[in-house]
């Protein structure tokens, strides 16, 4: 059972529960006109982090303490490419800190501004990995393909990477809003999470058969779901993005 919870999915399977989180850039946009932003935005996910543990907890999925067994993080902890930033270590610091308290197990999917965390996540005694089955579930970044990941006994995909938005008009007014994209790909489902960095929404999902990533031209978007994350959490279901097009052509 898959779960939207705001821009984190839920997953419950055989009496465990998985939290999947998206590209969370930390340290991206860190100043906007010559002021430190970083660590205020470190303390805007974690405070919208406690609110999609708040709902858990509310919802009966979970207790006080560890309230989930795994956190599955997407990829892209980080945004820098050529080095571990100081600010960036700090923010990792007190992201594990707090997750730590919240989960038996924390995964790390490697996404490509993941260079130079290996020694930090070992010192954390915490593994990296390409991608990582759980059940009938993959996990991975989204940025490469890999044969292991068609495996029959896996049937559903969860990536980030793409950082999925779209637009939506009213009159001349337009308002880019982040969201989910659900569909199919060689008998497996798939599920792209939107990014967990508020620096900006995203890319347009319209404009998706511009971008080089090998899931971008390989799935047919145009047939997928879009759920859109709204306000206090809740996800709209704004049904198959070809129609949604053809509401703004």
């Amino acid at each position: 059972m898959i779960k939207y919870i705001g821009k984190c999915l839920l997953i419950e399977k055989e009496k465990e529960k998985v939290i999947v989180i998206g590209d969370v850039h930390l340290g991206a946009g860190r100043e906007i006109e010559g002021i430190n932003i970083g660590g205020e935005m470190e303390k805007e996910m974690i405070e919208e982090l406690e609110l999609v543990f708040d709902r858990i907890i509310s919802d009966g999925a979970g207790g006080k303490g560890e309230i989930v067994d795994k956190i599955v993080l997407l990829g892209d902890l980080k945004n820098e490419f050529s080095h571990l930033m100081k600010e960036e270590k700090y923010g990792l610091v007190n992201l594990f800190d707090y997750l730590e308290e919240k989960c038996k197990e924390i995964i790390i999917i490697r996404g490509n501004h993941d260079n130079y965390l290996l020694q930090f996540l070992e010192k954390r005694g915490i593994k990296i990995y390409d991608y990582y089955f759980w059940n009938e579930y993959c996990f991975l970044h989204g940025d490469k393909d890999y044969k292991e990941i068609y495996d029959k006994e896996i049937r559903v995909w969860i990536m980030g990477h793409l950082h999925p938005a779209i637009s939506l008009r009213e009159g001349v007014k337009a308002e880019k809003y982040k969201c989910f994209l659900k569909g199919k790909f060689k008998g497996k489902e798939i599920v792209i999470l939107p990014s967990f960095a508020d620096i900006n929404e995203g890319i347009d999902v319209s404009f998706f058969e511009q971008n080089e990533s090998w899931l971008a031209w390989r799935f047919d978007l145009k047939k997928f779901e879009v759920k859109i994350v709204g306000e206090k959490n809740e996800v709209l279901d704004f049904g198959v993005l070809s129609k949604i097009k053809k509401l703004y052509d």
